[in-house]
């Protein structure tokens, strides 16, 4: 059976919308899952960074609607030979990095970047984390809709310059945002945001 040039334009139309929904579906399912996870995270009695009066109180975190255009394409530049920098913490102490890489970012016609840091750890000492780039920073929300703080990112370490993904949806808040007793670091002049940030983890105190 052979249908008309116009019945198959629209079927192809409809089937191409029902994939990107779908495809969006998933996406917006998968951030929902890690903040459930982080949810349950602070619930916890062994991980928790919340204090025993505050984590039995707490229900979940405050964070802007998923939109999956705050998951940006951006481009990498990988910096040969990064300046040692001491980034200072909420305590007064500071953290040494290394610039490993610069963004290049585009928002609403508003061109920005940002710095993207490896830590230097203390001799001896051994991360149990993953390998990763760590990038704090502010926006025009910091100090009024999040954490005044700053808030920040991690990404895997690109192996070379070109496009990747930043995902302003993972942006999360420090632990300082929870309590005091922790060391956070502030993010550098050069990670300051022209523009909003709404997306990702909002000031832990509103509910």
């Amino acid at each position: 059976m052979k249908f008309p040039l116009k019945t198959v334009v629209t079927i192809l139309v409809l089937l191409a919308l029902t994939m990107s929904i779908q495809a969006q579906d998933d996406y917006t399912a998968k951030v929902q899952q890690l903040r459930t996870e982080k949810d349950a995270e602070l619930k916890s009695k062994k991980h928790s960074p919340l204090q025993k009066k505050d984590r039995k109180a707490f229900d979940h975190l405050n964070y802007y609607p998923i939109e999956e255009s705050w998951n940006k394409e951006v481009a990498f530049t990988l910096v040969q030979n990064g300046d040692t920098i001491d980034i200072m913490t909420s305590s007064g102490k500071v953290k040494q990095f290394y610039v490993y890489g610069k963004i290049a970012l585009t928002h609403q016609g508003i061109q920005e970047s940002l710095e993207a840091y490896r830590r230097i750890w203390p001799e001896g000492y051994v991360s149990h984390y993953p390998p990763s780039l760590f990038i704090p920073f502010k926006d025009h929300t910091s100090g009024d809709e999040t954490y005044g703080g700053g808030r920040y990112l991690d990404i895997e370490i690109p192996a070379e310059s070109g496009l990747i993904s930043l995902d302003f949806n993972l942006c999360y808040n420090p632990y300082c945002a929870y309590g005091d007793g922790f060391s956070c670091p502030l993010p550098p002049e050069a990670n300051d945001l022209d523009f909003e940030v709404r997306a990702g983890e909002k000031n832990y105190r509103e509910h």
